[in-house]
């Protein structure tokens, strides 16, 4: 008999179906500590100074003005302070059939534009951009193959007592690229004006406020929810519920900047000069052009379909700076999975590249050739180094291969090989393997083109 106890099983199955929902992973949040000097700091591992904020004052004598929260309420200066923010702010609207409305009856609160203030606040210092990379991302239904998040600042938004309030309603995303929004509650002493965020007959409840908070106690606090989640503040019954609002896009992450590094110079690399160099040398693949190949110097799930999926993304290193440069010559460079033998040697000469010369036996056929074809939606090369062998033609024609010819620069590295194939072969029914590793192949055009394109 199960030793499970009768009366836990359906709470059990209950869990486990709520836990392979998609949709019960829809929101995420968290708070951060306010610490005021080193000392307060010290005592948590994760804690935030306070947040200031600065905009410009309807009050043209005053020009820009300025607040630290969370403020004094026994400084009349601070709580002056904070009654001029709220005033400074407008109406706050709301999408309604693709017009901007306002009504009170439905949303009562005040907003400013984010071209009209500032603030030292960063969500990525924080590590809440990255937690929602982490939590948020790998559920959304877009599926797209990114790791990063974008946030960008969208509004201030002040929900004040009495009756500040905005009732349940679906955001309009502002981009295809937008998947969420992220609002972070500044620390402002308030009662009431809950977050509650519904989706797919879930609901969740983010309560920041706390009229009796000291400034001692204070803390940021956060949530994130999918674009498609119903949500809504409830009334502020006491203080000011400050909030700032953020939209959140899909982004190239660490590890995901292929082609897409804007804030990198690929001249800066110390690796462009001596690529510029080999390209502009007309003795550099002098047959007419053709394709060089490097083995990856670090390790990747590149023989599962999850991992495949990653490149080039997820290249990183020197992986990933051989990868921009050559692409920022305009060669074609793909990752592509390399079948070899082990016992395979890397043999260096005199030239600039290690042109395949060994022969490899196929059945009763030997070529001078690596094979290169399609497995698993990857491309697939052989040969390398090889020395002689009876390969069973069977086994090439499973990864459906066209013999094409590979210039090596650079042996494999062992930290980058996985498990291939194992096959038999000979009288004796001996055991060979085969394994697997990435390489990045580059096609380079003939010297002549090469010169033209300079």
């Amino acid at each position: 008999m199960s030793g499970e106890q009768p009366h836990l099983r359906p709470i059990a199955k209950e869990l486990g179906d709520f836990i392979v929902q998609t949709a019960s992973n829809y929101a995420c949040g968290g708070a951060i500590p306010i610490h005021r000097n080193v000392e307060a700091k010290e005592r948590t591992s994760l804690s935030a100074p306070p947040v200031v904020l600065r905009w410009d004052s309807l009050d043209l004598s005053s020009g820009v003005a300025k607040i630290t929260l969370p403020v004094d309420p026994s400084n009349p200066d601070d709580v002056s302070t904070l009654e001029k923010l709220i005033r400074d702010c407008q109406p706050a609207s709301f999408g309604m059939n693709g017009k901007e409305v306002l009504d009170d009856t439905y949303r009562k609160a005040t907003k400013m534009d984010r071209s009209n203030f500032s603030t030292d606040f960063c969500p990525y210092e924080l590590g809440i951009i990255d937690t929602i990379a982490q939590i948020l991302l790998p559920g959304s239904k877009e599926n797209i193959h990114t790791n990063g998040v974008k946030a960008e600042l969208y509004k201030l938004n002040v929900y004040a007592a009495p009756s500040g309030f905005f009732k349940a309603h679906v955001d309009t995303p502002r981009s295809e690229q937008q998947f969420g929004s992220l609002v972070v509650s500044l620390p402002c002493r308030h009662e009431g004006g809950q977050l509650a965020v519904r989706h797919a007959g879930h609901s969740t409840t983010f309560d920041w406020g706390n009229a009796s908070q000291q400034n001692d106690e204070a803390c940021i606090q956060w949530a994130a929810f999918y674009s498609d989640c119903e949500h809504e503040v409830l009334e502020v019954t006491s203080g000011h519920r400050i909030t700032l609002t953020y939209n959140l896009y899909y982004a190239p992450g660490r590890g995901d900047l292929a082609d897409n590094s804007p804030a990198m110079d690929v001249k800066s690399l110390p690796l462009y000069a001596k690529v510029d160099e080999a390209l502009k040398d007309p003795s550099f693949m002098t047959k007419g052009g053709g394709l060089v190949g490097l083995y990856c110097q670090h390790a990747y799930a590149h023989a599962t379909t999850e991992g495949a999926k990653a490149l080039p993304s997820a290249l990183k290193g020197i992986d990933m700076a051989i990868y921009s440069v050559f692409r920022s010559f305009g060669l074609d460079v793909q990752a592509m999975t390399v079948l070899r033998h082990d016992i395979s040697e890397y043999c260096n000469d005199d030239d600039d590249v290690n042109e395949i010369t060994e022969p490899i036996q196929i059945g009763d056929e030997v070529v001078n050739k690596s094979f290169i074809g399609n497995k698993d939606k990857g491309v697939v090369l052989g040969g390398y180094g090889a020395a002689e062998g009876d390969l069973p033609m069977e086994t090439i024609d499973s990864w459906q291969g066209d013999l094409k010819h590979v210039a090596w620069i650079r042996g494999p590295s062992d930290v980058n090989k996985n498990f291939g194939m194992a096959y038999m072969y000979g009288n004796q029914h001996e055991v060979d393997f085969m394994y697997t590793s990435l390489a990045l192949i580059m096609d380079v055009p003939p010297a002549a083109e090469r010169q033209q394109n300079a």
